[in-house]
C-alpha cells in the first residue's frame, strides 16, 4: 500500500495550511497500483483523475507524426494527470504510462468538485496543485529556450539522480527533444 504520509507532506508543502483541510481529503484518496507499461490515462478518453506518484515513473506522451514524443516524467512525491484533460473534461491529447511499476493515490474529478463547493481551503489547496502543474510545463518550456540539450540532460540527473538510471533511453532522449545516439554522445562526453 502507498505511503499516505507521502501524500499528506505533498499537500503540506503546497498548501501549509492544507492540514486543516487534510481530513477532507484523505477519505477521497484511492490507492492505486500499476505494472510496468499499464497506462493511468489514455489520449482521446476523457482524464478523470489526478495521481500522486508515492513510487515508481510515469511519463507523459502524445503521438506527433506517428512518433511518441515524451513531455515529461513523474517522479516519486510529484502529481500527475493529463491535465488539460481533466479540467476540462474533454478527450486527453496525451497519454500517461507507467515506465516502472507505480504505485500511490487517485484523486477522481467528480469527488474533488463535490470537495471544492463545500471548502474553501480545499479548493486553495486544489488551486495550488493547478499552480504547481504550471510552473512545471513552463519551467520546462524556458530550459528548451534557454538551455542546451546537454544541459537539460544534466539538470534531469540532478533533480532525479536515483530514478533517472531506470528510463529507457529513448524516453529520455525523446524528453530533451534529441535523438538516442545524440543522447549516447552527450552521456560519455560527461564521463
Amino acid at each position: 500500500m502507498p505511503d499516505i504520509l507521502a501524500i499528506k507532506q505533498a499537500l503540506l508543502q503546497l498548501d501549509k495550511h492544507s492540514g486543516n483541510s487534510w481530513h477532507l481529503f484523505e477519505p477521497l484518496l484511492q490507492p492505486m497500483e500499476c505494472n510496468n507499461g499499464s497506462f493511468l490515462a489514455h489520449a482521446g478518453r476523457v482524464s478523470s483523475a489526478i495521481y500522486f506518484i508515492s513510487s515508481g515513473i510515469v511519463r507523459v506522451f502524445t503521438l506527433h507524426q506517428d512518433k511518441e514524443v515524451c513531455l515529461d516524467f513523474a517522479f516519486p512525491g510529484q502529481f500527475s494527470t493529463a491535465y488539460a484533460s481533466f479540467i476540462t473534461q474533454s478527450p486527453s491529447i496525451v497519454s500517461l504510462q507507467a515506465i516502472t511499476p507505480v504505485n500511490g493515490f487517485a484523486f477522481y474529478y467528480k469527488d474533488l468538485q463535490e470537495l471544492y463547493s463545500k471548502s474553501h481551503d480545499a479548493e486553495r489547496t486544489g488551486r495550488l496543485l493547478a499552480e504547481y502543474q504550471y510552473l512545471r510545463k513552463y519551467r520546462r518550456e524556458l530550459a528548451f529556450l534557454q538551455l542546451t540539450a546537454r544541459e537539460r540532460y544534466i539538470q534531469l540527473l540532478e533533480e532525479y539522480p536515483q530514478v533517472v538510471q531506470q528510463i529507457p533511453v529513448k524516453y529520455i532522449a525523446s524528453y530533451l527533444g534529441i535523438e538516442p545516439e545524440s543522447l549516447s554522445r552527450i552521456r560519455k562526453g560527461l564521463t
